[in-house]
């Protein structure tokens, strides 16, 4: 291939990048909106522009606040935006977090629980609700979400400690290690179960995920790690497109491996956790949504990170709207509607991959 159509083929897929993130984002902005409009309390479109645009400086002072209720400001800006905010923080978070675990061991069916973030974080919830009665805050989050948190690093960090070989993770011990250690925590995740008494609905609610109770704070707490996280890997994209090819050739391509590898794995686990601390541990959002914009927009991370986090985000707002409306008052934990979805849209993918491999 010549230079010129080399050069050719890279404009027109930069231009094929550019319209597809356009429309995602516009998308996502779509889907804020029509979230806000979402809970028990109607509230026009209108009404929530105004709201919105009264918090936009400059534009502000142009607005009517005659025109504003100040019972839907109160519930636009101090309930539902955070909800919604959070909900796409952590989608975007899990799904960019995917999309890392995915490229790292070279394998689709990875996820941003694999090496024990979840489980961990669990345990740490857990450790919070039956045994600490001190209040803490760290950084924004409760005593709960604090060591939730630090659990699910904590659980990450026990994984790459024993998962070391001298100077090398072999990624076959990685998934080894992560295995043993999510049904190492699991289980005494369960023994807190069994003791936990009238904590048990709360033990349990955290397993399956809610933004029920997001408050500003969470939402600026979860921010930096989730964009900062993003857009560092961002710039390790090229490197993650090279460690898809194999660590030998990724390693005759001037990459790192182990120390490249070793790095996007820490940044990954900081998104999860976070997000996990927050939320409490919705399933199939790291594995699915990847996966499926991965078979839509292609391979290449450069486009693959971005595109999954916003999907991700979207994904995770509409799952939240939808249990907000769907049973009343009492709502369902999101991580029901997420493993309602996710699980025939895994057996789908899990079919056709099987079907592209016997071809």
């Amino acid at each position: 291939m010549t230079e010129g159509k080399v050069e050719g083929t890279y404009v027109k897929r930069s231009s094929r990048w550019k319209i597809i993130l356009t429309a995602l984002v516009l998308a996502l902005i779509l889907t804020i909106i029509v979230s806000l409009n979402v809970g028990q309390a109607s509230i026009s479109f209108s009404q929530i522009l105004y709201i919105l645009g009264k918090q936009i400086p400059f534009l502000g002072n142009s607005i009517n606040s005659a025109a504003i209720s100040p019972t839907n400001q109160a519930i636009i800006m101090q309930i539902r935006l955070p909800r919604v905010l959070a909900a796409a923080l952590v989608g975007a978070g899990l799904a960019a977090a995917g999309v890392i675990y995915q490229g790292v061991f070279r394998n689709p069916m990875a996820d941003s629980y694999l090496l024990g973030a979840s489980a961990g974080a669990s345990v740490g919830y857990g450790v919070a609700i039956l045994y600490v009665s001190s209040a803490l805050t760290i950084v924004g989050l409760g005593v709960a979400q604090t060591f939730a948190f630090m659990f699910a690093l904590l659980a990450v960090f026990l994984v790459l400690l024993v998962a070391r070989v001298g100077n090398r993770i072999p990624v076959t011990n990685l998934l080894l290690t992560g295995l043993v250690f999510n049904i190492f925590f699991l289980a005494l995740f369960s023994i807190m179960e069994v003791h936990a008494g009238r904590a048990l609905s709360g033990l349990v609610g955290f397993t399956l995920g809610s933004f029920s109770s997001i408050v500003w704070t969470q939402v600026w707490t979860v921010f930096p790690f989730v964009i900062a996280g993003i857009a560092v890997t961002f710039f390790f994209a090229r490197d993650l497109n090279m460690l898809s090819m194999g660590d030998e050739t990724a390693h005759h391509l001037g990459v790192n491996t182990e120390r490249v590898r070793l790095f996007l794995l820490v940044i990954a686990s900081l998104i999860t956790a976070a997000a996990v601390a927050v939320s409490g541990v919705i399933g199939f959002v790291g594995l699915i949504i990847p996966h499926m914009t991965r078979l839509a927009i292609g391979p290449d991370h450069r486009i693959l990170l971005p595109a999954s986090a916003i999907v991700g985000a979207m994904f995770m707002m509409i799952c939240d709207a939808v249990v907000r409306v769907a049973t009343g008052a009492s709502e369902l934990p999101v991580g029901v509607i997420t493993a309602l979805v996710g699980t025939p849209l895994f057996i789908y993918l899990l079919r056709r991959r099987k079907t592209a491999y016997s071809l």
